[in-house]
């Protein structure tokens, strides 16, 4: 079952995979500035400044310069829009959120409490939770087709397989077209199979829907060396749930084809699990006014469980017809690519700051891995599809008296190989308030991307070439935060 699943992916597989593959090896090896609302006030570019809990999640070194204890929560409200434009036909839906961007605690302790500027001075722990990545978006495509139907992907992915066997062999798609009546055997044959949709013009439509997010339990230490030094380790946690929903309809509107009117076919996938990195930090005050800072990020090494089902549903010679898989159930590990980054921080004393950071990652490194399973297919599909890239993040702050105003600018390098295109840019904009024991942020960050295409399936043409057919999908995120805290 296993087997017929992914090498489905690489021939005529409808809509997107169900297992395992390249996509989650990148889905879950990318983040997004979120956390705290001054850290994705200013873009994320936090390498070289710290004292920010959602540092700890990029260089823990920042944990260090916390002078006092510290309480922090983040509620945020995401919105996801997606605009997709397929066979002439524009299509737009969005998905609103409320999620939690951080939650967290730092401790400090005072070494020594004489007024001593030299020597370690003082060592911070922390532990709490930031948001790395929300998965929260939908996307409708719809159009007409003249030239070929979801059910021409079906027949060539039936073909060579006896109907008797298509139970056994392709339980979650060509299966349910068979036990549907989307696609039937010739006439005479038992493993050749046509379609009623031998005559195109069917409206088709597709509504995807992802749900969930990735975050980060995180357990940090960090020292103050004589106020030029600033070191820290965090011990990462991070968890993910995931939910696709797809639903794909074809619909015989204009009355041309004979003796079809409808289908439906549904895939269903969630992925949950844990997983464990190590990210090690440093800050060096070069001057009072300038800072730089260096972070690394050891692989993250994920334990992750898919469970997958997939139903159909047709009207055809006048009569319904319904099916559904069995549920698919399956383990796996993945590890995501180690990562570096390059801070530098300009403070204007207590009137502002301009900071950048660069990082570099390297998507093609990821690996999927089972005891049960081979991946080398997908992990070369991996090494093919994606390459190393750079994220650059430059963000501002400036004061008067106890108020600030922020913002940030983030481009994150497409991991694609040249063969490939998406971009992806942030931008955001901040206002704080800070007294002595409390502060107050509030940010808005909007996420901009260009997917070029969305595959909706594959088939085999005449030529037995395979064509996949896609659709230009936009999309633009939008997460207002707002940061409670206080210090003690």
């Amino acid at each position: 079952m296993k087997t017929k699943i992914l090498s489905g992916i690489f021939v005529a597989i409808v809509l997107s995979a169900t297992a395992q593959n390249e996509t989650d090896a990148l889905r879950y090896s990318q983040i997004s500035p979120t956390g705290t609302a001054r850290f994705a006030a200013l873009g994320g570019a936090f390498g070289a400044l710290g004292s920010d809990f959602t540092t700890l999640s990029f260089n823990p070194a920042g944990i260090a310069l916390y002078r006092s204890s510290e309480l922090s929560l983040t509620p945020s409200l995401y919105n996801s829009t997606s605009t997709a434009d397929y066979r002439g036909t524009r299509t737009k839906d969005n998905k609103l959120n409320f999620n939690f961007g951080n939650l967290g605690a730092v401790f400090t302790r005072v070494r020594n409490k004489e007024g001593s500027t030299y020597g370690w001075l003082n060592f911070n722990f922390g532990i709490g939770y930031n948001r790395l990545n929300s998965f929260q978006n939908r996307v409708s495509i719809e159009g007409r087709n003249f030239d070929h139907s979801i059910a021409d992907a079906f027949t060539s992915q039936a073909y060579g397989t006896t109907y008797s066997d298509l139970a056994n062999s392709n339980p979650f798609d060509a299966n349910l077209a068979w036990q549907t009546y989307v696609i039937d055997t010739a006439s005479g044959e038992t493993s050749i199979y046509n379609t009623p949709m031998g005559n195109y013009g069917q409206l088709q439509k597709l509504q995807a829907t992802t749900r969930g997010s990735m975050g980060e339990t995180v357990i940090a230490f960090g020292g103050n060396y004589s106020n030029k030094l600033y070191l820290g380790a965090t011990i990462g946690i991070p968890n993910v749930k995931y939910t696709q929903e797809k639903v794909y309809e074809e619909s015989d509107d204009l009355d041309t084809i004979p003796q079809f009117t409808s289908l439906k076919y549904t895939e269903t996938l969630k992925t949950s699990g844990n997983g464990f990195n190590l990210k090690l930090g440093i800050i060096y005050r070069i001057t009072d006014w300038v800072r730089v800072g260096g972070a690394f990020h050891t692989p993250t090494y994920f334990r992750l469980t898919d469970n997958w089902i997939s139903g159909m549903s047709s009207k055809i010679y006048n009569q319904d017809f319904t099916a559904e898989s069995p549920a698919g159930n399956f383990q796996y590990t993945l590890t995501t690519p180690l990562k570096a980054i390059a801070s530098v921080g300009f403070i204007a004393g207590k009137a502002g700051l301009i900071s950048a950071d660069y990082e570099y990652v390297n998507y093609s490194t990821a690996k999927l891995n089972s005891s049960s399973f081979n991946f080398s297919a997908e992990n070369d599909s991996v090494k093919i599809k994606y390459n190393a890239t750079a994220n650059i993040r430059i963000g501002t702050e400036w004061r008067y008296k106890v108020f600030s105003a922020r913002a940030g600018y983030a481009i994150f390098g497409s991991p694609y190989s040249k063969t490939f295109k998406i971009d992806n840019s942030t931008i955001s904009f901040g206002l704080g308030l800070r007294t002595k024991g409390f502060f107050m942020d509030a940010t808005y960050l909007m996420n901009i991307s260009k997917q070029n295409l969305y595959n909706l399936y594959s088939y085999r043409a005449l030529n037995d070439e395979i064509k996949t057919v896609s659709a230009e999908v936009n999309n633009v995120a939008g997460s207002f935060m707002l940061t409670f805290g206080i210090r003690y």
